[in-house]
């Protein structure tokens, strides 16, 4: 090679991968606003494709392109831009390049394939290729640019009805083949979900679980507890809203002593008993204090639902006389959705309670820091003590608050703006929160909306953003009111994906008995019920690592993650709304582990309706309402138009099978919208009928004329 043609080769080179690198980059701007396939030819579903994720398909792409230079280089022998004949051999090696670096994306890693990207990747690839040989082949070879252009397009006609041109063409086809196949055949989507499995593995994990209480199986626990006692007992609480104590842990009995269910109306969405604690004087040996606090939800208001906090004692036998001490603390109205009520309740080591309230947990008439309890966290004194605390000095409108005082070293004391109970502000349904044992930080878990779940550590009179900013991203939402205060971003944020969108709080494990997690935030994600470790030295943490995950995924998944005295960390999982089936397992090494992910169909063989309606409720309602109108509270941020299920025309146009398909496959693979994950490896086979039941029956109840 001659050192004019080895210069030729490497400016050529250097150009067509700066080149493909910026198309990849364009190609993901332009297909955030439009369209390559017109909606009116081919119906593509819409893809979310991350930054991080364009990373990688430029990556991917950039060396799929280098390879083909190589190659093309070594069987040409000169420069892609030497001549216009040499130019069309080059463009076919370019739509191999191109197909197997679209194949790799689709078949090989777990990256969202878009059609909308990948088709702009190949026109503007193209565009740029073209333009790039007729601009350098005119400066360094001479002649005009409408002579290079000519003859870059004769050539390349010429070449693609070639034999191996047409090979060439024929492969290029191959993926919007199988993406075709992949939206409208069920075998062949599993099969290539299986080859990307293949092509994915997931690590084989040192931890697992085993069943901490073997013989026993709640009804969807939410929380479990260390008992105040120091006996080794634990407690339960169902989101039916009973609590059982467990005294010898492989017995089969639970003994109720707290049942509020017929104080809490219907169950459904995200409402129920979600959070308790015991007073941190449960058990003095002097001045005891028997007191087990509560927070549940109440729907039997026509008007409101009503989101109740309240102190029981618990200093007999009978559930039935604990019960009856009920003494309210909280008696909080909200409009009747059901969601983002929060749900933690903890005891400082102050001796202060801390309650974690959701967004949702107010009137559509009243939604300001100065009306109302809601996104944020609580700081309260049960004790009423004159030397720490002050007397409610404003009552609330909305609701009942008494018996208890207010700290007067809470942040905001003297801000009109905001009422004296508040901690902290701006989390958007802050389900589960613990203390570090040993620094007294609060890490929380808040669940998030359609893109983000986040970890933060709570800060006295800090707001953490919601509902401007979640994750790190603005929202595109505006704020309900204008806070003068500081604001504080996640220390840690993941992306939704088809399972991973719901975090559940956890535990910085201080014990020796884990001595591998020692010092880490141990936390997890409700639907894929994976557990994962977080370093906590560093005020913003990208990465985590996944340790383990439960037998039981999506709304079956885990509730709770906290850890006991002794050291044993515990999670629950909920189990079916239908049976009780929920769990509370210990996490374990691998050579310990006895739970395992069950295959057992239980779901009994008859339809039952109301039994469906709180399926649907629990997982469908978020998005498609609870009525399946789409007029479901996170409806608006998905970014595609909700099918009315209650429309005729919607059934008109569909069927049983169709319907089946989007359940059990997920949008993407039917040519929806992603965001529909797929729940064939969560719900039952005969959930999954009787759902398709129940959506078939929705416009004989709810369609309005």
């Amino acid at each position: 090679m001659s050192n004019n043609s080895r210069q030729h080769f490497v400016l050529s080179t250097l150009i067509q991968l700066i080149l493909i690198a910026l198309t990849v980059s364009l190609s993901y701007s332009f297909t955030k606003h439009f369209e390559i396939i017109p909606d009116s030819i081919l119906h593509l579903p819409d893809v979310y494709v991350s930054h991080a994720d364009m990373l990688q398909i430029v990556k991917i792409f950039v060396i799929t392109y280098a390879i083909q230079i190589g190659l093309a280089f070594w069987r040409n022998g000169t420069s892609a831009f030497s001549s216009a004949k040499r130019f069309a051999n080059e463009y076919i090696w370019f739509l191999y390049a191109y197909t197997t670096a679209s194949l790799y994306l689709f078949i090989a890693t777990t990256i969202n394939y878009d059609p909308q990207l990948i088709a702009a990747i190949g026109l503007f690839s193209t565009l740029f290729y073209v333009l790039a040989f007729v601009i350098l082949h005119s400066f360094l070879f001479g002649g005009s640019l409408l002579a290079s252009l000519g003859g870059a397009i004769a050539a390349t006609f010429k070449r693609v009805f070639s034999v191996t041109g047409i090979l060439a063409l024929v492969y290029f086809l191959v993926p919007l083949a199988m993406g075709k196949a992949f939206t409208s055949d069920r075998d062949i989507a599993n099969a290539i979900t299986q080859v990307r499995i293949w092509f994915n593995p997931v690590e084989t994990s040192d931890w697992g679980f085993k069943n901490y209480l073997p013989k026993l199986k709640f009804a969807q626990p939410v929380l479990v507890r260390e008992g105040p006692e120091g006996n080794g007992s634990v407690y339960v609480l169902e989101r039916g809203g009973k609590i059982f104590k467990v005294t010898d842990l492989n017995s089969d009995n639970a003994q109720l002593v707290v049942d509020v269910s017929a104080l809490m109306g219907e169950v459904e969405m995200e409402n129920g008993a979600i959070g308790f604690d015991f007073h941190p004087d449960y058990a003095h040996s002097q001045t005891p204090k028997p007191y087990l606090y509560l927070y549940y939800t109440d729907t039997r208001d026509e008007a409101f639902q009503h989101n109740r906090i309240s102190r029981f004692e618990i200093s007999s036998d009978d559930a039935t006389t604990n019960t009856s001490t009920e003494t309210i603390l909280f008696d909080l109205i909200r409009n009747k959705s059901g969601f983002h009520n929060g749900g933690s309740m903890e005891f400082g080591t102050d001796g202060f309670l801390y309650i974690g309230l959701g967004e949702g947990v107010h009137p559509a008439e009243a939604t300001t820091s100065a009306e109302v309890l809601r996104s944020g966290i609580l700081r309260i004194d049960v004790d009423m003590d004159p030397e720490k605390s002050m007397p409610i000095d404003n009552p609330m409108e909305y609701g009942t608050v008494q018996n208890y005082y207010i700290p007067k070293d809470n942040p905001f004391w003297g801000n009109e703006n905001i009422r004296n109970e508040y901690y902290a502000l701006g989390l958007r349904n802050p389900f589960r929160f613990k203390f570090d044992p040993k620094t007294n930080d609060l890490w929380l878990g808040d669940v998030g909306s359609t893109i983000w779940e986040e970890v933060n550590k709570i800060e006295a009179g800090k707001h953490y953003q919601f509902p401007v900013v979640e994750g790190r991203s603005e929202s595109g939402v505006k704020a309900w009111e204008s806070l003068d205060i500081p604001q504080q971003g996640p220390v840690y944020t993941y992306e939704h994906n088809a399972y991973d969108r719901a975090v559940i709080g956890g535990i910085v494990n201080r014990s020796e008995m884990y001595p591998e997690l020692k010092d880490k935030y141990v936390f997890a994600d409700n639907y894929s019920a994976k557990v994962f470790v977080m370093d906590i030295d560093k005020p913003q943490v990208d990465s985590v690592e996944l340790i383990a995950r439960a037998n039981q995924y999506a709304q079956r998944g885990i509730s709770s993650v906290i850890q006991l005295s002794t050291g044993e960390i515990l999670i629950t999982t909920l189990g079916a709304a239908s049976e009780p089936s929920g769990e509370v397992l210990q996490l374990v090494h691998a050579d310990q582990a006895n739970v395992f992910r069950e295959e057992v169909d239980n779901t009994p063989e008859g339809y039952d309706q109301a039994a469906t309606a709180g399926l649907f409720a629990v997982n469908c309602a978020r998005c498609h309402g609870v009525k399946g109108d789409g007029k479901g509270p996170d409806s608006g941020l998905l970014g595609v138009k909700m099918p009315d299920l209650t429309s005729p025309i919607y059934h008109h146009n569909t069927d049983s099978a169709a319907i089946k398909a989007i359940i059990v496959e997920g949008g993407a693979a039917v040519g929806k919208s992603p965001l529909m994950p797929p729940w064939g490896g969560f719900l039952k086979p005969k959930e999954i009928e009787h759902l398709v039941t129940y959506i078939e029956s929705l416009p004989d109840q709810h369609h309005q004329h």
